[in-house]
């Protein structure tokens, strides 16, 4: 296979994935609309392309992967399985733990999260000690978010992280906003920096060129697989939802939405991809949505 044909497989496989999260996305926001799903939510519109492509350069039953409580998306590029999930929210048997998780508390195979705010991180390093201890290639992937950097526990995380050379990736999406408030408010230095404190190789990137984020994500891991060694990863991001369902967005400022709106990853790696070809996985997509609701409704 040429460098051109898998460029373009991946573009593919990449949209497919993100189309997939954006329209289970949306649908989970009108099933709360409509009165049909209860309790909470939080949505990842906007920062699809981030678990897409991350989790692509990872193998699901060896590497450990731990979220946080915006972890859908992971959850569909891992499975691609938007029946388990939504099934999961309204409580059914059918759903990826049988219904007692909810949106927050997600398992398959070796993902993991939880809904306190940067709780799987120190999580994440006690995994990957056991990957260092047992394994001569498998690594752990850490997501959170900005709010994260700011608990105690994140910290000493990943100092302990350095101080036992485990072979994690931790990967924060700094979409700006922490429930409501804005990163800038609360932190007035770059965020990598404290990780970088620790002694920490560190990295800032933004998310708004998928294929370059895919190839960065894929190297990153690729360097951790060898050396064992963790690496900590500032991605730049922005969520289209709210902070959770019942959020208006009314704190964000019209220019910086209009920015990122116009810089929507999914988009943009739309326009590179064949019109034929797009449809083509957009209506599988749409397919997958509709069956796992009929499935549901059939229940």
């Amino acid at each position: 296979m040429s460098f051109l044909e898998n460029d373009a497989k991946t573009q593919l496989r990449l949209y497919k994935r993100m189309f997939l999260i954006r329209k289970c996305e949306e649908t989970i926001e009108i099933l709360f609309e409509k009165g049909l799903l209860r309790g909470t939510s939080h949505g990842c519109r906007g920062q699809e392309i981030v678990p897409a492509a991350f989790l692509d350069h990872i193998n699901i039953n060896a590497d450990y992967v731990t979220g946080n409580h915006r972890s859908h998306g992971a959850y569909l590029a891992i499975t691609e399985n938007p029946y388990a999930l939504i099934a999961e929210m309204m409580g059914l048997s059918d759903g990826m733990v049988g219904g007692r998780g909810g949106s927050q508390h997600i398992r398959y195979n070796r993902f993991y999260t939880n809904g306190i705010t940067g709780g799987m991180v120190p999580v994440a390093v006690g995994l990957a000690f056991c990957q260092k201890k047992y394994s001569y290639n498998d690594i752990v992937v850490s997501f959170f978010g900005d709010g994260a950097m700011n608990e105690g526990y994140v910290l000493e995380a990943l100092n302990l992280s350095i101080v036992f050379e485990v072979p994690i990736v931790f990967v924060l999406e700094n979409n700006h906003y922490a429930m409501s408030t804005a990163t800038e408010l609360v932190t007035k230095r770059p965020l990598f920096e404290r990780a970088k404190a620790f002694g920490l190789e560190t990295y800032y990137i933004e998310a708004n060129d998928p294929m370059e984020l895919w190839q960065f994500a894929g190297d990153i891991i690729g360097k951790v697989r060898v050396d064992r060694k963790p690496r900590f990863i500032e991605v730049k991001t922005f969520r289209f939802s709210g902070h959770s369902k019942n959020d208006k967005r009314e704190y964000i400022p019209k220019e910086e939405d209009e920015y990122w709106k116009r810089n929507d990853p999914l988009l943009k790696l739309a326009r590179k991809i064949n019109t034929k070809e797009r449809e083509f996985i957009e209506a599988e997509c749409n397919q997958m949505i509709s069956s796992a609701l009929s499935k549901i409704k059939g229940r």
